[in-house]
C-alpha cells in the first residue's frame, strides 16, 4: 500500500462499496443482522464501508462477513466498546475507524499479518497506543479529529516498537510529548501534523534530525494558493505564528525563514558533535 492508496482509503468515500440499511440517520443508524447478511449477495469488491453497528452487530459482521474484505472504514459506530475481534482479520490490509464514544484501548494486532494502513478518527477516551506494536506489518497510521477537537494521547512511545512509514497526528493533544520520540523511529518517511503543535524551535530541530523525513509543518513556512488577493496566504510554522501575506510581507517572511534555517544548521551541528 503506497502513500496515495492509502491517503484515498482514509478520505475518498469512493473507495468503498456501501451496506445499505434502513435505519440510517445522521448519527450513524441501526444496522441489523439480516441486513448485514445482505452483504453475500454482493460480488467481486474488496472495500466495505459499514455504519449503525452496535456491539452485538458488530461482533457479527467481524465472525461473518469482514474476512472476505482488503479495507474496511467503519463509520460512526460510536457504541462499540469492545474491538478485539478485529484481530481475526489476518487478511485485511485497512482499517478505518471514525468515531467512537467507548473504545479505551487497542486490540491485539498480532495476527493482523497484512494490516498496512490504520485511520482513526474522533474517539474521545482512546488514550493510549499501547498495543499498536503489536501489529507485525502497519506502516501508515493516523489518529485525528475531524468534527470535536478532543481526542488526546497520553505519549507516542509505542511507536517506537513499530515499522510506521507515515504517521498523521490531526488530533487535539498529546499530554506528554516527547519530539525525539519521531529520532527513535527507524523506518519513518513522513510526519504530518499541524503547523502550530510544536514551537518553530522544535521544528526546526526535528528537521535537523530527521534529514530523511518530509512533513506538512517540518519547514519555515506554507504558502497557500488564494484567489482572493485580500486573504492571507503565508501560515509561518511553529506555535503562535502569524498568517501573512506574500506580497506585503515578504521581508517579515525572509526573516522568518532565515531564523528557521540557522536553527537548523544549529542543531545539526550540535547533532555532529555528539
Amino acid at each position: 500500500m503506497d502513500t496515495k492508496k492509502y491517503y484515498e482509503l482514509c478520505h475518498k468515500t469512493k473507495m468503498y462499496n456501501r451496506v445499505e440499511y434502513e435505519n440510517r440517520d445522521v448519527g450513524g443508524g441501526t444496522i441489523t443482522h439480516d441486513e448485514i447478511d445482505t452483504i453475500s449477495e454482493f460480488e467481486n469488491f474488496d472495500n466495505i464501508f459499514i455504519s449503525g453497528l452496535h456491539q452485538d452487530t458488530f461482533d457479527y459482521f467481524i465472525d461473518t462477513q469482514a474476512y472476505k474484505f482488503k479495507s474496511i472504514m467503519f463509520w460512526k459506530n460510536k457504541l462499540v466498546n469492545d474491538w478485539s475481534k478485529l484481530g481475526d482479520l489476518d487478511q485485511v490490509e485497512f482499517i478505518g475507524y471514525f468515531h467512537n464514544q467507548r473504545i479505551t484501548e487497542f486490540w491485539d494486532m498480532s495476527n493482523n499479518l497484512k494490516l498496512e494502513g490504520l485511520f482513526i478518527s474522533d474517539f474521545t477516551r482512546l488514550h493510549s497506543l499501547s498495543g499498536i506494536e503489536t501489529a507485525p506489518a502497519l506502516e501508515r497510521f493516523s489518529f485525528q479529529d475531524a468534527v470535536w477537537n478532543t481526542s488526546v494521547l497520553d505519549v507516542l512511545e509505542p511507536l517506537v516498537n513499530t515499522r510506521i512509514k507515515e504517521f498523521y497526528f490531526g488530533a487535539k493533544s498529546i499530554t506528554h510529548s516527547d519530539i525525539s520520540v519521531y529520532t527513535r523511529m527507524p523506518e519513518l518517511e513522513i510526519l504530518d501534523f499541524r503547523s502550530n503543535m510544536y514551537t518553530t524551535e522544535e521544528l526546526a530541530w526535528l528537521v535537523a534530525n530527521l534529514p530523511n523525513v518530509s512533513g506538512y509543518a517540518l519547514r519555515p513556512y506554507i504558502k497557500f494558493d488564494r484567489k482572493d488577493p485580500t486573504m492571507k496566504d503565508v501560515l509561518i510554522c511553529g506555535k503562535r505564528k502569524p498568517f501573512l501575506f506574500s506580497t506585503t510581507d515578504k521581508e517579515k517572511i525572509e526573516r522568518y525563514v532565515i531564523k528557521f534555517d540557522n536553527l537548523v544548521a544549529k542543531y545539526r551541528k550540535e547533532m555532529n558533535r555528539e
